[in-house]
């Protein structure tokens, strides 16, 4: 045992003893007892992948373990400089650290538990201090029930991670080092080519910077419905949601008594994506309820097209638009500005995370090209404009980047190149890097600074 958790801690921070690391030995101690366990991790360009047996012509049907562990090692080095788009030096590098190990126990042909830990740290970051005072924290621990294939109704009870969609408006935001995951329970129901999922959750808060964050009391609930035929590339998606938040907040109207918010959006989304050919995707979602003591009702919009070829290169090519409405007039008691829910931002509107899906207009251009089976390369175009002139610019999270009440500054926020490159060297090792430049339009100019803003990172995965 004691030999496991000393190859890990080799491995992790050559040449530094076990007692002078940097890392609490926590997540090593963890670690280093599941690599005694399984045994140590394959090299790059070897497999765990046992020898055939001789007789054997084909791989034989296994059954599902019952007892199967896991482990995530994530790295990520990041880089930004003029953040703030103002000509001050605020240059910034810093590296994400995030360990999950995961245990999934199939106690029943029909029941079985899944617990996932996990510890994050940050190095060396000066001004973008993310890092949560937990660093070690459970990020799910759930069961299930109604395991078979054959079943209409499967239950899932705990701390949970949701996926629908493409994560525009639901995800579980795996970009950020900490992660998204709900305390709830999700019934889902199978008929045909329908899926039905009726969901509750309270998403899990994470201690930030000594405080808690606006996820405190933050619930979702609903329904989401998806339509997929087998071997068919098209699918259709339905789905009412509903978003309440604890937190007691004042309305545009001064003096009016505070209030909740309770959201309800309802909507569709229609994608056709085969593997080569033309693909496109439409989404249409609309809001309507109380925002504090103010009334609400929004709208977005999102609609994808492009063509993908197949061969060596398989080159792809798309172009995108994507709508959310704002709040051109801040002091009418009635709310505009759309609420991305729980989004996992990073993909789609640019990958310095300078805007989210509100108050916006953005059109893309993408392009991709694999140089090699193990290589793709892909470049991106965003430009960006203000539904409302007069209504905030703000990132995914709700963060407030530039204002004009007077609305004299324009709608144009900037426009983004993004370069990414993805390199799965082989099954347990991924590397994942970019670079993003924004080059501020007027609007950012005159509300937040006239410097452009870079953005790069490299990220290296490993998972067993």
């Amino acid at each position: 045992m004691r030999k496991g958790i000393s190859q890990f801690a080799d491995a992790m921070y050559p040449g530094i003893p076990l007692r002078a690391m940097p890392h609490p030995p926590l997540a090593v101690v963890l670690a280093g007892v599941l690599f005694a366990t399984l045994g140590t991790p394959p090299a790059i360009g070897q497999t765990n992948t046992p020898a055939p047996i001789a007789g054997k012509t084909g791989p034989a049907e296994e059954k599902p373990k019952r007892f199967a562990l896991g482990v995530e090692l994530r790295w990520r080095t990041e880089w930004r400089d003029n953040a703030d788009l103002r000509p001050v030096n605020d240059s910034d590098g810093f590296t994400g650290q995030r360990i999950r190990i995961n245990l999934r126990a199939r106690l029943h042909p029909r029941f079985s538990f899944f617990m996932q830990g996990q510890d994050v740290w940050l190095f060396d970051a000066k001004s973008d201090k993310v890092i949560h005072d937990l660093n070690t924290n459970l990020h799910q621990a759930y069961f299930d029930w109604g395991l078979d294939s054959e079943a209409r109704w499967e239950f899932r009870g705990g701390r949970q991670e949701w996926i629908y969609g493409e994560e525009r408006l639901v995800g579980a935001f795996n970009w950020d080092n900490v992660g998204r995951s709900f305390d709830g329970a999700r019934l889902r129901y199978r008929r045909g080519a329908w899926t039905n999922d009726f969901l509750w959750g309270r998403q899990v808060d994470v201690p930030r910077n000594g405080a808690r964050s606006r996820a405190a009391g933050q619930d979702l609930s609903g329904a989401y419905l998806m339509r997929s035929s087998k071997g068919s590339p098209g699918k259709v998606e339905l789905y009412a949601l509903f978003l309440r938040d604890g937190l007691r907040t004042s309305g545009e109207i001064a003096g009016a008594p505070k209030g909740t918010m309770r959201i309800l959006t309802l909507g569709f989304r229609r994608a056709y994506e085969p593997k080569t050919g033309w693909r496109y995707s439409v989404e249409n979602a609309w809001q309507a309820g109380k925002r504090g003591p103010d009334g609400h009702r929004a709208v977005a919009f999102v609609a994808t097209t492009g063509y993908a070829w197949g061969g060596r290169w398989k080159p792809r090519l798309g172009i995108e638009y994507d709508f959310a409405t704002g709040d051109n007039a801040s002091k009418d008691g009635r709310s505009r500005e759309f609420n991305n829910l729980f989004p996992t931002n990073h993909p789609f509107y640019g990958y310095a995370d300078l805007i989210g899906l509100r108050n916006m207009h953005d059109f893309r251009g993408t392009a991709a090209v694999s140089l090699h089976p193990r290589v793709q390369l892909e470049f991106d175009y965003h430009h960006f404009l203000l539904a409302s002139p007069r209504g905030p610019w703000k990132d995914a999270r709700g963060r407030l980047l530039g204002l004009d009440p007077a609305g004299l500054s324009g709608r144009d926020i900037g426009q983004e190149l993004d370069f990414t490159f993805r390199l799965p060297v082989q099954q347990h090792l991924h590397l994942l890097g970019g670079y993003s430049l924004f080059l501020p339009g007027r609007f950012a100019e005159r509300t937040r600074g006239p410097e452009p803003h870079r953005f790069a990172y490299i990220q290296t995965t490993v998972r067993f």
